[in-house]
């Protein structure tokens, strides 16, 4: 997946445009889309990665993936 835009901002969080295509184990495409993936780096590492459906100014929804509780 090669990104279509890198936005950094300000405290470690870096916006990263991308085309995702999502398709299920037998070949259905679910989901053709551009997404933000929005990570939070801290001491050199990925420490947080959030998505975005929309613009790189809407407020992220966190990813369960990268989530810590």
């Amino acid at each position: 997946m090669e990104p279509l835009e890198v936005i950094d901002q300000e405290g470690g969080i870096t916006d990263v445009k991308v085309h995702q295509l999502v398709k299920s184990l037998s070949g259905d495409v679910l989901s053709d889309s551009e997404v933000w993936h929005v990570y939070t780096i801290a001491n050199g590492l990925i420490e947080r990665m959030d998505l975005k459906q929309r613009d790189a100014t809407s407020d992220p929804g966190p990813s369960t993936a990268f989530s810590r509780h």
